[in-house]
């Protein structure tokens, strides 16, 4: 009698049959099955979510400027009121520029000077995405809720350079003095004070971390 070897034998397919395939691809909600849209639509829906997650003053203020200036939430103490005990005054450490596409800079929280950039990017990883990078909403609002959120984990693994190391000084300068115009026009419309505080003090000489 001729025994033919086990591993020669044909082996029977593994795993769910095809039907059971089809039953699981059906049973998927109707937005993963949702074709990919095109990269114009992607990127009204990315500013929709951002307009809706963030404030209206910041929302205006990407309309207007392009970028949100966002105050961090690590604080530090004031180095003249450090030894009054744990009522002491606190500043954030630092203020940010969030811009699409671009570093993160972190300012200074009183003069706004410019000290560091954060290179932060979040990938996008969508079926059937036609560029790499997020559109423009998503990736301000991923990094506006990553400083919110952790704001410490985003410092911890963001490549980090000097300020003016791929944004331009110059632009960033500019940038803050258009911030503090668009303060100014806008605490004379309503009143209220100024969302980035000291945005038209002088820039230069600055670039000192705070101690």
């Amino acid at each position: 009698m001729l025994v033919r070897d086990p591993d020669s034998l044909p082996r029977r397919p593994r795993g769910p049959s095809a039907r059971r395939r089809r039953r699981s691809r059906a049973a998927l909600p109707g937005w993963i099955r949702e074709t990919p849209v095109g990269s114009a639509e992607a990127e009204r829906r990315s500013l929709e979510l951002l307009r809706s997650v963030v404030n209206p003053d910041e929302w205006e203020m990407f309309q207007d400027l392009g970028f949100i200036c966002v105050t961090g939430r690590r604080a530090r103490r004031r180095p003249s009121e450090g030894a009054r005990g744990a009522g002491a005054p606190v500043l954030p450490r630092y203020r940010y520029l969030v811009y699409p596409h671009l570093p993160v800079v972190a300012l200074l929280p009183r003069s706004m000077a410019p000290v560091r950039e954060y290179c932060v990017q979040f990938p996008d990883h969508s079926a059937g995405g036609q560029s790499p990078m997020l559109p423009r909403g998503d990736d301000v609002l991923a990094k506006w809720m990553t400083l919110r959120a952790d704001e410490d984990r985003l410092l911890a693994y963001a490549n980090v350079c000097n300020a003016g190391c791929q944004i331009p000084l110059g632009q960033i300068e500019r940038d803050l003095e258009r911030l503090g115009r668009w303060e100014a026009r806008r605490a004379r419309r309503t009143g209220s004070g100024g969302l980035a505080g000291a945005a038209t003090a002088p820039l230069r000489g600055g670039g000192r971390l705070p101690t």
